[in-house]
Formats: structure tokens, sequence, C-alpha cells
């Protein structure tokens, strides 16, 4: 199985927006060789707060075909690259894959 980790740094103040659109259905649902997707919070830092989002799909070869799908690059798109959204510190993403799972 294959893992894509997206980590958001969120100013205090916005993290209820952000859990909103993070909670919402996803486009990936749709893509062929999607599993799951499991979205995290954690709010122990005192100046940030931090959202993950755990995607998991059948393979690597299944994450490529999505990130190349029309439907991906038009999400990408409509958004401006050179302006952050407000409240977003920042944003990272890792790849895995995935050996065990109990």
């Amino acid at each position: 199985m294959f893992v894509i980790i997206r980590t958001m740094k969120i100013e205090k103040g916005y993290l209820d927006i952000y859990k909103e659109q993070a909670t919402k259905k996803s486009l990936v649902a749709n893509s062929k060789g999607f599993v799951k997707r499991e979205v995290l919070v954690s709010t122990k830092h005192k100046s940030y707060d931090v959202i993950q989002n755990l995607i998991y799909f059948e393979n690597k070869k299944a994450y490529y075909v999505w990130q190349g799908s029309p439907e991906h690059i038009a999400m990408h798109k409509n958004k401006k690259h050179d302006e952050k959204p407000e409240g977003l510190i920042s944003i990272t993403k890792e790849e895995f894959e995935l050996i065990k799972s109990e």
C-alpha cells in the first residue's frame, strides 16, 4: 500500500475552517486504487494547530494515476500558487510505502 501524508500547520483561530474543508468528501475517493483517507488533528502546540491528511492507495501507480487525472489537475488550477490561504503557516507532503498494519 502507498500512503501520502499532507501536513498543514495552521495559525490558532483557523482550525475550524480547515477542519470543515478537510472533512468534506474528497474527489480522490472516486479515484481507482483509492483505499481510504484519514484526517488527524493536533492542538497541542501553543502557537499553531496541525491537520494531517493520510491518503491510502493500493499502490504507487494508483497514486500517480490520481495525480495525473483531470480532476486532480483541475483542483490545483483553481488555486493561486503565489498566495497562501489565510491562516495557513505551511504545508508539506510526504510519500510512504506501508509495510505493516495491525
